[in-house]
């Protein structure tokens, strides 16, 4: 009977001590990829100084707007741009198959949602859209600079503007 029962104490500390080198393992496993994926994300920090940005005319719309890329391929994936538009621009009534984070730091503006309603935003001002949201804004009395994030490629998909102008 003792003999039985050491028989069943060493097999029972066998297993907590395997079952305890298996949970270490992974834990050491959890932590080294963390800390990769932690590595990896310093790598890719961005520090952007606008002065020294590329400035680029926006296609496909008035000339006047113009984007600088900050980060991320808008062609092929997820980005974020700035903005400068000229004062008085007029920016097309159009709407993004991604959603669209907007974050307006210069410049006075009045957004116009496709109903035709308009609300007029100072700078620090943030819009986040839904994918497919049809707007436009005019810049107002100053030149704008917005910060911009898409979540997937970029397109602009223009559209005739509201037809109640309130």
């Amino acid at each position: 009977m003792i003999s039985t029962t050491l028989k069943r104490a060493k097999t029972a500390t066998f297993n907590f001590m395997k079952t305890a080198v298996i949970l270490l393992v992974l834990l050491a496993a959890m932590l080294l990829s963390s800390q990769s994926a932690l590595s990896a994300e310093n790598t890719n920090s961005k520090i952007a100084d606008l002065s020294t940005l590329t400035w680029k005319p926006l296609e496909g719309i008035p000339e006047g707007a113009e984007v600088a890329v900050l980060n991320g391929n808008p062609a092929t994936g997820a980005s974020e741009v700035a903005i400068r538009l000229p004062a008085g621009y007029l920016f097309p009534h159009h709407s993004h198959t991604s959603s669209e984070v907007l974050f307006w730091s210069e410049g006075e503006f009045t957004y116009i949602a496709d109903d035709g309603s308009k609300q007029t935003l100072k700078p620090d001002s943030y819009l986040n859209l839904p994918s497919g949201t049809k707007h436009s804004v005019v810049c107002g009395e100053q030149p704008c600079l917005v910060y911009a994030r898409y979540d997937k490629p970029f397109d602009l998909l223009l559209s005739p503007p509201p037809k109640n102008n309130q």
